[in-house]
């Protein structure tokens, strides 16, 4: 993926790589401070791009072969229609540094944007208190904390 097709100053970009650690793949991913793209394709090419604020969880998983190979799967959690609610990051290499990268990332984006974790908590979470998401009751305002925005 060129630079062109991501917003911003690219913070991390790699080729997939395939299960010797060779770059023969179609797929390109490209990280910059507010999302990160997935460009995959060669005849029919696929743009997947997911805001980094919408990024919820991370998982690392390696396969034996992986592990030889010293490649990771990153599997990020997101609130992102167009994904499917999944962005997989497949056969990175120096998955755990590449993690702490997009992990970084995300929470300055976080803090960019203004947003919290616990406003993709919605669907069907109970904060302790009787169904009230953020603790505060059930309109989510607490006239008392100054970090309401």
């Amino acid at each position: 993926m060129s630079d062109a097709m991501a917003d911003g100053e690219v913070l991390w970009t790699q080729r997939k790589r395939n299960w010797c650690r060779t770059p023969f793949t179609f797929t390109t991913y490209t990280l910059t401070a507010e999302e990160l793209a997935v460009k995959s394709g060669v005849l029919r090419e696929t743009f997947d791009v997911t805001k980094l604020f919408r990024v919820v969880d991370m998982t690392i998983t390696r396969t034996l072969l992986q592990r030889l190979f010293g490649l990771s799967t990153i599997t990020l959690e997101t609130r992102d229609q167009s994904s499917n609610g999944q962005t997989v990051l497949r056969n990175v290499i120096h998955g755990f540094e590449v993690r702490r990268i997009i992990q970084h990332a995300v929470d300055e984006s976080r803090n960019v944007n203004r947003v919290s974790t616990r406003e993709f908590m919605g669907d069907g979470y109970d904060g302790g208190d009787g169904g009230a998401v953020d603790g505060y009751g059930t309109d989510g305002y607490d006239a008392d904390s100054p970090d309401q925005y």
